[in-house]
């Protein structure tokens, strides 16, 4: 998945821009790595409420939830935020996808 290529970069904005809390490592890899959709939405939405700024990051881990998550409504707002906060053309891509997929 391309959110690999981003990981060094983000675990050092993540690590500095978030409220630490037990866990932040153990989100962090479950958001953007786990196959368990579930666990995924879990843990993007502690990142999400954890962080300190809203962020491409952040932006992230909102897309990785509407990716994941069965609720439409939830992922229209999601990956509109998304796109909102991406900086990197992959992921605005990806973002107007679930848009066009779930709004």
């Amino acid at each position: 998945m391309v959110v690999f290529r981003f990981l060094p970069v983000a675990v050092l904005l993540v690590s500095v821009q978030a409220v630490a809390y037990d866990g932040l490592e153990a989100d962090f890899a479950t958001c953007t790595q786990s196959n368990d959709s579930g666990a995924v939405v879990s843990a993007c939405t502690r990142l999400i409420d954890n962080a300190a700024v809203e962020n491409s990051v952040t932006g992230m881990f909102y897309g990785l939830r509407a990716a994941n998550n069965t609720d439409a409504a939830q992922n229209c707002a999601d990956a509109k935020k998304s796109l909102a906060l991406a900086e990197d053309a992959t992921i605005k891509s990806l973002s107007q996808q679930l848009i066009d997929q779930n709004c």
